[in-house]
């Protein structure tokens, strides 16, 4: 254990190394920096605090089962009967202020009854819970950051001995902890598929601060939209949205004959397109070309070319390719005169993960597919 001195009125707990691991492993599927040390320090939480609190004072306390939304916000979740911890952890020394994203005070779903500052140190062997506060005085009392979107409060208005919240919740179990929260708007299934492509662009570093915080909240209580599943494409199911070359093209069959002799001729592959509309009112179909490997890989084509077989592709129209990490692997921009452009085949082994992402200045489409 550290030598760190913590008063003693603090929770102090160690870290086993297991845990440390663990955590960090779960954390790198995460796709950026600031997502995978999310990640690792409230995995770290979860997975030691929890216990504790099973084995002192509650043994009936469990995990929230709400999304882990890591990539872009911090904090987790612990159920207590009818009441709900939110930890939030910082990995920062100083302690002199507690500061908690709006997102677990303002979005009904999400909100809490007590919040807890947690002190990790940053080779995750120990963390301390160094203070705890309710919603209602976070909301009340709390300084409002609008740049951030955070509640913070000074460590002198905190209750520091967490002690202190199993005395009060015996003596005072129906002690008001919430305070009012503000309904947020129903969003469509089409206005939350858009709003995540807009989020999507390489160029939005913090997902979390570009839309009104309404809009945001009411997008993280959606579901986000599924990666399509290709694998099921080689057993004839196909996502909503996709159609065969001979569907959509269907009034102009010499076209949909040259988008399949120019894709593979191997008899096995399997072919899907989606029309994408682009802002000058000029469509393109995004074709996915299929063809299993002996090996259990699966090779992938992919093609962009206009709806209309007589036009061009507008210039600086851009396909890329990303890996799962965020990685650009391929890109490809059409120029003035070309009337389709496509990557470089490739080949996935089972459960890979990529995007494609379809640009043209200021638009932007992105799909998430498993191979």
């Amino acid at each position: 254990m550290s030598s760190f001195c913590v008063p003693p009125t603090q929770l102090l707990l160690e870290v086993p190394s297991q845990i440390q691991d663990e955590a960090w492993q779960q954390s790198q599927s995460y796709v950026s920096a600031a997502g995978r040390w999310n990640a690792f320090l409230n995995q770290v939480c979860l997975s030691t605090f929890l216990p504790w609190l099973q084995a002192e004072y509650a043994p009936e306390a469990s995990i929230d089962n709400l999304p882990r939304n890591w990539e872009v916000v911090n904090g987790c979740a612990i159920t207590l009967d009818t009441k709900r911890l939110i930890l939030i952890p910082d990995k920062n020394l100083e302690t002199r202020e507690f500061s908690v994203p709006q997102e677990w005070l303002d979005i009904p779903q999400w909100a809490g009854d007590y919040y807890l500052a947690v002190q990790v140190n940053p080779d995750g062997e120990w963390l301390r819970i160094w203070g705890y506060t309710t919603h209602e005085q976070l909301k009340n009392q709390g300084q409002y950051d609008p740049q951030e979107r955070t509640y913070s409060l000074e460590a002198n208005q905190m209750v520091e001995d967490l002690s202190v919240l199993w005395v009060v919740r015996q003596l005072y179990p129906d002690e008001q902890t919430q305070t009012a929260i503000a309904l947020l708007p129903e969003l469509s299934p089409t206005q939350v598929e858009n709003l995540w492509q807009r989020l999507a662009s390489p160029t939005i570093t913090n997902p979390r601060l570009e839309l009104p915080f309404e809009i945001w909240g009411a997008l993280l209580t959606t579901q986000k939209p599924a990666p399509v599943n290709l694998r099921q494409w080689l057993q004839n199911i196909v996502a909503e949205g996709w159609q065969t070359i001979e569907t959509l093209l269907g009034t102009q069959p010499d076209f949909a004959f040259s988008f399949r002799q120019a894709s593979d001729a191997n008899q096995q592959s399997i072919q899907r397109a989606k029309v994408i509309d682009l802002p000058n009112n000029q469509p393109v179909i995004l074709m996915l070309t299929l063809i299993p490997e002996t090996d259990g890989r699966v090779g992938i084509r992919i093609q962009l070319s206009p709806r209309e077989r007589n036009l061009y592709l507008s210039a600086n129209l851009r396909l890329t390719l990303i890996s799962t990490s965020g990685e650009v692997v391929q890109s490809v921009t059409a120029r003035e005169t070309d009337n389709s452009i496509q990557l470089k085949r490739f080949r996935c082994p089972e459960n890979t993960r990529f995007s494609l992402q379809v640009t043209l200045n200021e638009f932007n489409f992105t799909q998430e597919f498993v191979s």
